[in-house]
């Protein structure tokens, strides 16, 4: 299974050794190393950043991707001083182990939402400040497509809705409902997520919150989401190509699915999606206004919407000296991310102090987190229709490549052309995986 930073390295392209040059200065005194999981777009999106922050300090780049974690095993002269992490939940395991410094809150002279500063917090000392968030309940969906085929509006959708009516109306048409990058594992686990989310966000929350190796994965609410999950995925109706293509398709060809292919009506996908719309309508000679953007759609009317994000955190690690501390701040500032968000799109930031120049497909979605976060970090009892942190991010390995990710791959597999007896035996093997996985954790 790939990962999003592999996958979205399509259409623009920088080969790594390219990439590197000419900053690559290894071993070189006074240079502030920087570790990021980023390829391709978003790579060259945080060179401009850099670009505009670095000033008269010399940087590198060292690109991970999924190898990201090596960055704090490093040691010497090409040992990373910044990292660019993306899995916010790892900080405090990190901090607990040494390998990263605790940063001052001057670098969160910005403002940001509650839900952040939990995750970043070891011992009442801050390890890491938000950088990028990532708004993981997204659907980008073809506005001519719902029209064309008498679907309902976005606002109006469930999952009921997709599996009892949109795709009868769809199977007698060259479209499908869903295009599904299934060859990407953190797709599989943003959908399922959502579903739980949606489904029982008391249940999603306990688990989030469970000492590694005690998390019960039969609690009421995962079961029902499987449940809910395999019937959208076992349906032949859902997809182009049925589950067979949706196992090799990656995320940016499941864009071009919707939007330059014609071959389904919308995509679950994060604000990061962008720069690959825009390529698709590009390539289809496709005016703007047929992208829409929605929240996804709760299980039943009854339930609520689910809200769900993910993002990159700035950390320092242990040898991480003042040039980096230097560079880190200015990473922090409101105003770094602007060259990403002006010239390049994808990105959401995580400082609500950051001006909100972003396009009419991002600028809600901005919106919304933002007067969301800011309503959890005044009022005592917020509403229980919250964000939640990514879940595969708060839970260690068992929500990683060899955990929920190749778990889902595996139902997908086993649900096959669907049927209730089938989504029942791949939901009982499922959930056990999941337990056992757990108890190799204590």
């Amino acid at each position: 299974m790939g990962s999003r930073r592999a996958v979205l390295q399509a259409g623009l392209m920088i080969p790594l050794a390219a990439a590197c040059a000419p900053d690559v200065l290894i071993g070189r005194s006074g240079v502030v190393r920087i570790a990021v999981s980023w390829s391709g777009t978003e790579l060259a999106a945080f060179r401009d950043v850099l670009g505009s922050v670095a000033g008269s300090q010399p940087v590198e780049v060292i690109p991970l991707g999924d190898e990201i974690e090596t960055a704090f095993a490093a040691g010497g002269t090409t040992a990373p001083d910044i990292v660019l992490l993306p899995r916010a939940g790892r900080v405090q395991d990190l901090a607990a182990r040494g390998r990263v410094q605790v940063v001052p809150e001057t670098l969160w002279a910005g403002e940001y939402p509650s839900y952040w500063r939990p995750l970043l917090t070891h011992g009442n000392s801050l390890y890491g400040v938000p950088f990028k968030v990532t708004d993981k309940s997204m659907i980008w969906y073809d506005r001519e497509a719902v029209a064309e085929y008498g679907l309902r509006p976005p606002e109006a959708w469930t999952l009921g809705y997709w599996v009892d009516e949109a795709m009868g109306k769809l199977a007698h048409t060259s479209r499908r409902l869903l295009a599904l990058a299934a060859a990407d594992g953190w797709v599989l686990t943003d959908l399922f997520e959502n579903i739980l989310r949606s489904e029982n966000p008391g249940a999603y929350d306990q688990l989030a919150a469970a000492t590694p190796g005690a998390r019960d994965w039969r609690t009421t609410g995962v079961p029902e989401a499987f449940w809910q999950f395999g019937k959208l995925c076992g349906d032949q109706r859902s997809f182009p190509g049925g589950v067979g293509a949706s196992l090799t398709r990656q995320f940016p060809d499941a864009v071009h699915e919707v939007f330059e292919r014609r071959r389904a009506v919308l995509v679950v996908g994060p604000d990061f999606a962008e720069p690959v719309v825009r390529r698709s309508i590009s390539r289809a000679n496709r005016s703007p206004d047929v992208v829409g953007v929605a929240d996804f759609p709760r299980v039943t009317a009854a339930e609520q919407q689910p809200h769900i994000i993910g993002g990159d955190v700035i950390v320092l690690t242990q040898g991480a000296g003042e040039a980096a501390r230097t560079i880190a701040a200015r990473l922090a500032a409101p105003s770094a991310p602007l060259s990403w968000i002006r010239h390049h799109g994808g990105f959401l930031a995580a400082n609500t102090m950051t001006p909100p120049e972003y396009s009419s497909w991002l600028a809600p979605r901005a919106a919304a987190l933002t007067a969301r976060g800011r309503v959890e970090t005044t009022t005592t009892s917020p509403p229980t229709n919250t964000i939640a942190f990514d879940l595969s991010d708060r839970i260690g390995a068992v929500g990683g490549r060899n955990g929920l990710w190749r778990i889902l791959t595996e139902f997908l597999v086993a649900v096959g052309e669907g049927g209730p007896t089938r989504v029942a035996l791949a939901t009982d093997h499922a959930i056990a995986d999941l337990d056992d996985l757990e108890r190799r954790q204590r």
